[in-house]
């Protein structure tokens, strides 16, 4: 159990104790943190950080009037009856020295995670299997930046077996610096592909940003990566042993008799089936990924198997719902190109009667290869997937469009809108019952929102 007065002295800070309260620091549990006052739950600790718009010092008293123990703030806060602040000089970096403390009291085994796509699956796979005989825990939401991985880390427990983290990053230098954060035992790594181009300057300098994480880990862990050209040229950068995963001649786990039908993914590793209900085969690394984890945590593969067998994946990842007899595949969550060509594939091999529809928006921070590479998704959206209609939405609308249309789709099919809302009309109109209709786009225009305003859609009426 870690107490106040352990927080006190990670962070340097100056301790207001209510007079006459009951019990000392010492005795003091500290509960799990809140940084949103909207999300305050009791006994909490809220940490009042810097946003855009505002700090969160300022909403410090409503934290603590909504059943918060206690802050940690930069200013001076009146302290409740009851309550306890915490006051520091950055709040910031008391979080990290916080995340410091609960690492070094931390003795089971740490799993970073990070790959261009498919990570927070990963994450969640691994986390899936382990629980099913250990006690651990993984990365909330996507929490996987310079603020997500240490309010992960603080959730870490003496008693725990395990953690799995998410790391994530924008440019170069970032993954090192949540690994030296972090200190993972065992690094995972899914793919590289074209995600944020415009911080890395290419897939090369991509593929060394996510080596930093093979740079990170020590001889005596273990690194699982993805049957990917980029990472094999970088794993000379790995002082821990590597087990390659994929379903090549040359992978160290290998799935075999791999196929995807009806939302479920089955394959076989050496004589054990496994059957993951997820929607795409591209879900097979982030499997393979949690059965090697799992197998140098000591797990059989007939164990593995059967937690893999109730695995639920997260919201806006490839979901599938039906709204008015069509299916909607909800895979709002991101994009980047790797990702979109997964999602077209799906789309591509979806057991459905009727057409094939997408609603797409911008994949972001692409750089100055933005215009050519979303040019490319719409040649792809016809060549690969074979759409019958195209709604696309954001700034590169029209490269997206021009694309398709190049490639032979016809120009009423393929529709350039500003935003997702502008595209709402079309495609209300547009759906009818047996279709199948992928939503995916950038974060940034929450193309969620489509499905949401899809659902609320009267039924159409039949003579």
């Amino acid at each position: 159990m870690s107490t106040l007065r352990d927080l006190q002295e990670a962070t340097a800070g100056r301790l207001h104790w209510p007079q006459g309260a009951a019990g000392e620091p010492g005795t003091v549990s500290v509960g799990p943190i809140c940084i949103d006052s909207r999300q305050t739950e009791p006994g909490c600790v809220f940490w009042g950080l810097q946003g855009l718009r505002c700090h969160g010092d300022e909403f410090a008293e409503a934290a603590l009037a909504a059943g918060a123990a206690g802050a940690v703030v930069s200013q001076p806060v009146p302290v409740p009856p009851g309550k306890w602040i915490l006051q520091v000089a950055d709040t910031k970096e008391a979080l990290k020295e916080w995340a410091a403390w609960r690492r070094r009291h931390f003795t089971g085994t740490l799993i970073a995670v990070t790959g261009s796509v498919g990570k927070t699956t990963t994450r969640q796979m691994i986390h899936t299997v382990l629980q099913a005989r250990l006690q651990g825990t993984a990365s909330p939401h996507n929490y996987n930046n310079h603020l997500g991985v240490p309010l992960s880390m603080c959730r870490l427990e003496p008693s725990h077996d395990y953690a799995v983290l998410e790391l994530g990053a924008s440019r170069r230098g970032e993954i090192a610096a949540l690994a030296e954060m972090c200190i993972p035992k065992v690094g995972v790594i899914t793919h590289v592909g074209d995600a944020h181009l415009g911080g890395f300057g290419g897939r090369h300098g991509i593929a060394l940003a996510k080596a930093e994480l093979l740079s990170a880990l020590p001889p005596d862990g273990h690194a699982i990566l993805g049957d990917d050209p980029w990472l094999r040229r970088m794993a000379s950068r790995c002082r821990a042993p590597i087990t390659w995963v994929g379903s090549g001649a040359e992978c160290d786990l290998r799935a075999t008799d791999a196929r995807w039908a009806s939302g479920s993914l089955s394959f076989r590793v050496d004589a054990c089936q496994f059957n993951v209900p997820v929607w795409g085969r591209h879900h097979l690394t982030s499997a393979l990924a949690a059965v090697a984890v799992a197998r140098i945590m000591g797990f059989d593969l007939d164990v593995i198997a059967e937690a893999l067998r109730q695995f639920r994946p997260l919201p806006q990842r490839c979901e599938v719902v039906e709204i008015r007899g069509a299916a909607i595949i909800n895979d709002t969550y991101n994009a980047s190109p790797m990702a979109m060509r997964a999602a077209l594939e799906l789309l591509r091999d979806f057991d459905a009667p009727g057409r094939r529809i997408i609603v797409c928006g911008d994949m972001a921070e692409l750089g100055s290869e933005a215009g050519l590479l979303h040019h490319q998704l719409g040649n792809q959206i016809v060549t690969v997937c074979g759409a019958d209609l195209l709604i696309a939405c954001g700034r590169h609308a029209r490269d997206v469009v021009a694309g398709a249309r190049a490639a032979g789709m016809p120009r009423a099919h393929a529709i350039p809108c500003r935003t997702p809302d502008e595209a709402l009309p079309y495609l209300g109109q547009a759906i009818l019952p047996g279709d199948v209709v992928l939503v995916k786009g950038a974060r940034v225009l929450a193309m969620e929102r489509i499905v949401e305003a899809l659902a609320q859609y009267p039924k159409r009426r039949t003579a």
